[in-house]
This record gives C-alpha cells, structure tokens and sequence, in this order.
C-alpha cells in the first residue's frame, strides 16, 4: 500500500522500515565485498558491487540511487590495481551498474507518477462522495449525529451505501441505505435515492408516502430494470416516539443504558422493486417507541454485520455493541462509537469484509444542548 513518500522515500510500497531494510542490506552486501577484496587470492568480488545500486533503487529516490551507482563505480575502479589485466572487466561492471541505475531512476520515475496519480484521483472520489453522501449536521433537532462509511475495496472512497438526516415539520427522520452492485452504477442509484429523500422529506406526512416517492423516483431515473436498494426510514416525532419503515433493510437498534434493542418496523420491498409486484399487500402499521434523553438509535448496513472472521463467523454486532455498552455509563457519544464499530469489525473480519459499511448515529443527550426540545421528559423502558 501506499506510505509516506519522504524525502529519501521512493513513495510507492515503501515505508520507513523497507528504507531501514533495503539499506541496511545494501550497505552489508557493501563491507562484505570490500572485506573478501582484502582476504586471501580467490575471493576478490568487486563485480558484486552491481547489486547496491539495485537494492537502493527499491526504496530510495534518484539522488540516492544516483549516489549508490558513483559510490560503487568508484570501488570497483579503486580495485583495478589490484587485478592488472582486467579493465575489460571493470568497463563491464561500471556499463551494468549505470544501466542498473538508469532502470532504478526510471522505475521510480514511474512509480512517483502513479502514486501522484492515485492521489488526484482519490481526491476526486472523495470529492464526489461528499458531494453525494453530504455528512449531516453534528446536531438534527434534539440529536447529536454522526455518520462513518467504509468502502470495502482498499482505495475506494465512494460506493453503493447511503445515509441521510433531515429535520422536518413532522420530526426528524433519517434514511440509510445499501444500493444493488458496486462501482459507479451503484453510486448513480445511491445518488437518485438520497435525491429523492431530500427532496421529499420535507413534502410528505407519512413514512409509506415518503417511500412511494422515492421508489418512483428510482424507477423512473435508471434504465437498469434490476436496479433497486434495500433502505430504511426513520422518523421520530417531536413528543419522542419513533416510527421505522424497512424497505427491505435491517431494523436500526435503540442503544439504552446497557441495553440493545432492535426498532419494530413495517416492512416493504426494497425500492425499485415494486413494479415487479402485482398486488403488494400493505404491512401492519409498526408500533411505535419512546425515545428520550440519552437513548441512542444506530442505523447500519449489512457490510457492518457480514464482516467475517478466519472461520467464516459473521460479526456479532448484538453481543459485542453490548459489552461495549457496558464500559460507557454515561452513554455513548455518537462519533466515538462508530469509530469503534469499525476498529471492533476491522479486527474481527480477519476473514476479510467484502461490503462497504455505512453507520449513523443519532444521539439524544440526557442534557438538551438544542433550542428545540422535543418534550421527551423521562427514558421509557424498551
């Protein structure tokens, strides 16, 4: 992967330790040519020098490949004395060692432009990612928000998973959300989604109007008639009940004290779908649940909890999110704990996460620090 690419550092699969290594190794095999040169007749070596410029080449930048290759033309030449009737030999060790340090300069050359490459390009990703995926705001009515997305493939920066919170004159709601396939078709339909929750959010009363909407939208902006993304709408009212809709999406959990519990929700199918079925049967109405002051309610996709270790294990999210729970008296602030969702499911998937995985958080403080109160006096039980 890419490190720094320091002053002395080819900047491309190198890092400090590789630096260390390389030259230490060249700087052995180095002493120990110049050392056989002194040792009984038969050992002289000084072709061996070819090899130090080649290891430098591996990590360090032209001037020290540069400086490698005069140091070990000089040593070779500084033998010649000692070999009469070789010059032959020395002009073909000092035309390897230049060849070998003009194809270090070159490699390095090309990797310097790869890695500026990577770079641009990474920038224009996340560029486009925030300009699709907008963070929301640190706070939304009474909540404390916080949002992470980690992209499954090591340089990616956008991807299929979504969220998004708006503050509305029927609550707050908020969405997250995972799209068919992967690349840019996958960041067209996320990016139609999130445009159609933004612009409806604040249009329609009910959660099942929201959906109807959005699915439309989706059906109608993409040619692909397989296209479609699972997600799950969340709305919670200003006396603190919450009301979930899952559009084919796992159920967000309430985070309370120690304990974690799932949202009820009603079910739909995922958006885009529901052209393919000929009579949907609408879904009971979900119950609704209190929230109040310091309840957290996390919503995540399924690259979170598909995350695999060695032995093929999902990730445990219930069982872990509750110890963890258990170290944080005061409740969990929003930011940190998503952090720690990742750390904790990056160290368990030593089988490897082969999603992106997208996590928001909506934190309640016990103390309002919002103007608006939602009016949620006391924690109700779950």
């Amino acid at each position: 992967m890419w490190t720094d690419g320091g002053e002395d550092g080819a900047g491309y699969g190198v890092g400090r330790v590789g630096r260390v290594v390389s030259l230490g190794t060249a700087v052995l095999m180095y002493c120990v040519m110049v050392g056989l040169q002194f040792a009984p007749d038969g050992w002289q070596t000084p072709s061996v020098v070819v090899a130090v410029p080649a290891l430098v080449s591996m990590a360090f930048r032209p001037p020290m490949i540069l400086a490698s290759a005069v140091l070990a033309i000089g040593t070779r030449w500084a033998f010649v004395p000692d070999e009469p009737g070789r010059i032959g030999a020395a002009i073909g060790t000092t035309s390897v060692i230049a060849i070998i340090a003009a194809l270090g300069v070159f490699l390095v050359h090309r990797r310097e432009q790869a890695a500026a490459h990577l770079v641009e390009v990474s920038s224009v990703a996340e560029a486009a990612q925030r300009a699709i995926l907008r963070p929301p705001p640190p706070v939304v009515g009474p909540f404390r928000t916080a949002a992470a997305y980690r992209a499954a493939a090591q340089y990616a920066r956008v991807g299929g998973d979504l969220y998004a919170v708006a503050d509305t004159a029927f609550g707050v709601r908020a969405l997250i959300g995972d799209v068919r396939g992967k690349g840019l078709d996958a960041v067209a339909t996320a990016a139609v989604i999130l445009g159609s929750f933004h612009e409806a959010a604040q249009d329609h009363a009910r959660l099942d109007d929201l959906a109807d909407r959005m699915d439309t939208s989706l059906r109608r902006h993409l040619n692909d008639s397989e296209a479609f993304g699972t997600a799950f709408l969340v709305e919670i009212a200003a006396d603190g009940t919450a009301h979930g809709l899952s559009c084919g999406h796992p159920p967000p959990l309430i985070l309370r004290g120690t304990g974690v519990a799932e949202l009820p929700v009603s079910p739909r199918p995922p958006l885009g779908l529901s052209g393919l079925l000929p009579d949907p049967v609408a879904a009971e109405p979900a119950p609704a649940v209190p929230l109040g002051p310091g309840d957290t309610l996390l919503l995540y996709t399924d690259g979170l909890t598909e995350a695999r270790a060695a032995d093929g294990a999902f990730y445990p999210l219930l069982p872990r999110l509750t110890a963890h729970l258990e170290s944080q008296p005061d409740g969990p602030d929003p930011v940190a704990l998503l952090d720690w969702l990742h750390r904790d499911s990056r160290a368990f998937a030593t089988g490897g996460a082969d999603d992106d995985a997208a996590l928001l958080a909506l934190a309640w403080p016990r103390v309002v620090e919002h103007p608006r109160n939602l009016g949620y006096p006391e924690r109700p039980p779950l």
